[in-house]
Parts: C-alpha cells; sequence; structure tokens
C-alpha cells in the first residue's frame, strides 16, 4: 500500500488559498504601497520561476552527461516543468506594472539621467514585454521538445546540447530584464551566471528533498544515486558560491561608486544578516556536509541538506530584488509572505498533480546507465 504527498481534499484546496492571498496582497497595495507589493511579487515569482526553468537545465544535463541519477528524479523535474505554463500567466501583473517597478520606464527620469537614456536601445518598455513573452515561448517549446523527446525514446542530447545553450542565453537577459534593470546604473557582467547558477541550485534542491523523502514504499534510494546526487549539489553549491564571492570581490576592489550602489544597502545595513544566512546556509554549511562520502549516501542527510538549500534559495531572491528598496534595513511585509504564499500554492498544486501523472523509471540499485522500465506511481483513490 502507498500513501499520496497530501491527500486530495488537501491538495485541491491550494489553489482557492492561493487565490485569496494573491487577492489579499492585491489589496494591501491599492491601500498601501503598490511599488512595496510589486517588488514582494517580483521576488516570489523570480524564486519560482527559478524552480521551473532551473528544472528544465537540471533535467538537460543529464542527457549530456549520463548516469542514472537523472533517472531517479526525473518525476520531480518533468513535475516542475509542467508549472511553466502558470508562470508565464502570474508574470502578466508585472508586465503591467512595470511603470511601478522600473525607473526606466519614467519619461521625466529619463529626460534628467544620460545614464538611463543610453540604455533606451535595450531598456524600453515594449522591448521589455517582447523579450519577457520571448523568454517563456522559448522555455515551453524546449521544456516541449524535451517532453515529446522522452515519449518517443529520442536522443536526448540532440535536444539537451541546443537547450541548454537557450538556458543560458535567456537567463542571461531575463536576470537582467527582471532584476537588474531595478537599479539600471548597476551593472555586473556576473550577475546573470549567478542568477541561473542560483536557479539550477534550486531546482535540483527541490528534485533531490522530494526523491529522498518520497513517500511510496516501494520507491528505492540507492545509496550510489544519492552520492551522485550530493556530487550535483555539490558543484551547484561551488559555483553559486564562487560567482557570488566573484562579484563581490570584483566590485570591492573597484570601488566606484554606481557599482557600490547595489551593495551598499545589502551589507551596511540590517541586510548584512541575509547575506551571512547565506553565506551560512547556502555555501559553508551544506558544502561541509557534501564533502563526507556517508552523508551523500544517506537519505536522511540528502533530504535535510536539500531543503537547506531550497529555503536559502528563496532567501536568496528576496536579497537580490527588495534590499535595494528598502535601504532602512531588514524589513518583512505582509505583502512579502502573501506574494510567496499565493504563488507558491498554486505552483505547488500543479507540481503535486505532475508527481501523479508522471512515469517513473525503475531504477535498480545496481544499475549504472539507463533503466527503460517504468512503472506508474500507485495512490489510494480516496486520497
Amino acid at each position: 500500500m502507498t500513501r499520496a504527498w497530501l491527500p486530495r481534499r488537501f491538495e485541491w484546496l491550494l489553489p482557492p488559498v492561493g487565490v485569496l492571498a494573491l487577492v489579499g496582497c492585491l489589496l494591501l497595495g491599492l491601500w498601501g504601497d503598490m511599488h512595496q507589493t510589486l517588488l514582494s511579487y517580483l521576488f516570489a515569482f523570480v524564486f519560482f520561476t527559478g524552480l521551473s526553468v532551473g528544472s528544465l537545465a537540471v533535467a538537460m544535463i543529464q542527457p549530456l552527461t549520463g548516469g542514472a541519477w537523472g533517472y531517479y528524479i526525473r518525476p520531480q523535474v518533468l513535475a516542475a516543468l509542467r508549472t511553466l505554463p502558470l508562470m508565464a500567466l502570474l508574470v502578466i501583473p508585472i508586465l503591467f506594472g512595470m511603470h511601478e517597478l522600473y525607473v526606466w520606464t519614467h519619461a521625466d527620469a529619463l529626460a534628467h539621467d544620460e545614464v538611463l537614456r543610453q540604455q533606451t536601445w535595450w531598456l524600453t518598455p515594449t522591448f521589455f514585454v517582447i523579450r519577457t513573452i520571448g523568454y517563456f515561448v522559448l522555455w515551453l517549446l524546449v521544456g516541449f521538445l524535451f517532453a515529446r523527446g522522452l515519449r518517443r525514446n529520442a536522443r536526448m542530447s540532440v535536444i539537451a546540447a541546443p537547450g541548454a545553450i537557450v538556458y543560458a542565453l535567456t537567463t542571461l537577459m531575463a536576470a537582467f530584464d527582471w532584476i537588474s534593470s531595478l537599479t539600471p546604473h548597476w551593472h555586473s557582467d556576473t550577475f546573470g551566471m549567478l542568477v541561473a547558477t542560483g536557479w539550477m541550485l534550486g531546482a535540483a534542491a527541490l528534485a533531490v528533498l522530494c526523491a529522498a523523502c518520497s513517500p511510496y514504499e516501494e520507491d528505492r534510494h540507492p545509496p550510489h544515486l544519492l552520492h551522485d546526487l550530493g556530487t550535483l549539489l555539490c558543484m551547484f553549491v561551488l559555483g553559486w558560491s564562487y560567482l557570488a564571492f566573484m562579484q563581490y570581490l570584483t566590485i570591492w576592489v573597484a570601488d566606484l561608486p554606481a557599482e557600490n550602489a547595489w551593495y551598499i544597502p545589502r551589507t551596511l545595513t540590517t541586510w548584512r544578516w541575509s547575506a551571512w544566512f547565506l553565506v551560512a546556509f547556502e555555501f559553508a554549511i551544506p558544502f561541509a556536509v557534501l564533502l563526507s562520502r556517508r552523508a551523500k549516501r544517506n537519505r536522511v542527510a540528502m533530504g535535510a541538506v536539500a531543503g537547506m538549500l531550497l529555503a536559502a534559495n528563496l532567501v536568496d531572491a528576496f536579497w537580490l530584488v527588495v534590499p535595494g528598496f528598502r535601504p532602512g534595513g531588514f524589513s518583512l511585509r505582509w505583502t512579502d509572505l502573501l506574494a510567496v504564499l499565493g504563488i507558491g500554492a498554486l505552483w505547488v498544486c500543479i507540481y503535486l498533480c505532475g508527481l501523479r501523472v508522471t512515469r517513473v523509471p525503475a531504477v535498480r540499485p545496481d544499475a549504472d546507465g539507463p533503466v527503460p522500465v517504468v512503472r506508474p506511481r500507485v495512490e489510494r483513490a480516496d486520497g
């Protein structure tokens, strides 16, 4: 007998909870500060979009590198891909609210700022909308081709190789458009790669967490596959940490006012504790644990590390978007919580439905490569 992640009657409560939370977020914005409300919405949107799009990148790594670990987390990765249409719909409030979010949409700001005028070849409202739509069209297209290739047992490297290039280019531009252009005077050549790596880290952490904590009794947890996934997480942790440190070091050494403007509110106010939180929980502790071969072969330890990284990834999205517009120091608003709850409830509902319908590759404990046998997941009819 198997059991589901959530009873059906509770799972179907998620959509109304999500809608009510988003409506509450909107009402707070109408009665208060719409700019801060849209910032809350943007950071939640960036986090959950990262889980969806990052899962696409994680899915494409396995056909290019090989190994059975990709089959072990494939149900979780494919379930996350099913949320991409939802995120494509949830980007609409950002497009309608860009005038509140981005200073470069204001004609009076352009008239008095030469730096902004020099960026109008890229930062224009119409082109911003076109690019954002293009990102989601490309992501949905690559996700569709990948899923169809799996169903037809196609040679997945043919799809994964160009798909990885599409992921790299689109996430670099999306990171600049959605996050970096909030402070258009600040630029970093590393920022796009940092966001792209963070998205892959968050997606991999979610997949490992759900796989390691799977409630299905017939599922196996081969130690060597857990070890491979631990190595994958360690790679993402080191990549993200290296890029974050090099960006900070380069800006600190250059000591230019335009570049320091992004770090000053994040390091010279109480926001610095968020930075130290990320240093501890998105680098130091996970890295120390993942150095242990025994920990990487332990399902409980892997689940704990993956959960830690997922929580830190949420804080990272918050730290990237919000501090520049709350210069007084760290602060949480109700809209922050409602935005995460609203988008998160809708996202999790689709994710759980995706897990239910995804067919699971049967990975034997001694399997080192593809195992074509699949079996459907079974759950109780009463939820």
